[in-house]
């Protein structure tokens, strides 16, 4: 592919042909052979992904500012530290980049937050008392907890899911079924402890209802921390915060949190 031929999808964004770059796999295509060691091909390799790293942050970062009409490639490329046809390159066209970006967020979510849901999954299937499935259920906001405001790249995470919430994609399935199947489990403890049909409108109502107790910690961290007179919010800040949702899903779900410690 030439890549003074290749353009971006969306035209209003990105309409003008891209001058003067070429795809990293054409270039240096007319000169001599490189030297082909193992130690270059490695370091290659390290290069292409970390350009293709540094061009999904960047568009976690657009994507959840602008949306994905207001997304401009240009700006994505530029904040990479790229040129255009990388994206192109490494995603194929803007559409794709998107999808990358949300399977993204997907898998990042899944490593900080996965082993307390299987865990609770595996548990249900079998008997469990009330102490154990409270227990299960601290368990899975405590991470959520830690991996929301615990990390600085987070809240890129939760503002591309909350740009989802306000304007769904073509990518808000893969956030969905992700998001779902955390909300299931916790929707299962919660019926569980109040002796509901997790099936209901009621459990699920109480579920989400349980879930905005820590939540909102993430969609209004900046306002928190402003009321609190600091830049953000620290590890002390995060103790407290789960010490206070505990006591109050306490008082929701009737189970005191019992620690095994």
């Amino acid at each position: 592919m030439n890549a003074e031929s290749v353009t971006m999808e969306r035209p209003e964004f990105d309409s003008a042909p891209i001058d003067g770059v070429v795809f990293e796999a054409d270039a240096g295509a007319d000169l001599p052979q490189l030297p082909a060691s193992r130690h270059y091909r490695r370091a290659r390799q390290d290069r292409g992904a970390e350009t293709r790293h540094n061009l999904l942050i960047a568009a976690l970062d657009v994507f959840g500012r602008y949306g994905f009409e207001g997304a401009a490639t240009r700006d994505i490329a530029k904040r990479a530290g790229a040129n255009l046809a990388a994206i192109v390159y490494h995603f194929g066209s803007k559409d794709a980049l998107h999808r990358a970006v949300a399977e993204y967020v997907v898998e990042q979510m899944q490593k900080r937050i996965g082993d307390s849901i299987d865990t609770a999954d595996e548990a249900l299937k079998g008997g469990i008392d009330r102490a154990t499935a409270r227990r299960l259920l601290q368990r899975i906001v405590d991470v959520h907890i830690d991996s929301m405001l615990g990390e600085a790249e987070a809240e890129l995470w939760g503002r591309f899911i909350m740009r989802e919430q306000m304007e769904p994609s073509s990518t808000f399935d893969i956030i969905y079924d992700f998001m779902m199947k955390c909300q299931s489990t916790t929707t299962e403890l919660i019926a569980f402890l109040l002796n509901l049909d997790p099936r209901s409108e009621e459990a699920t109502f109480r579920a989400f209802a349980i879930s905005g107790q820590f939540v909102i910690f993430c969609v209004a961290r900046p306002m928190v921390a402003k009321k609190l007179g600091r830049d953000t919010l620290a590890c002390g800040d995060r103790d407290q915060i789960r010490r206070v949702v505990a006591e109050h899903i306490d008082l929701l779900v009737g189970e005191t949190l019992i620690d095994e410690g």
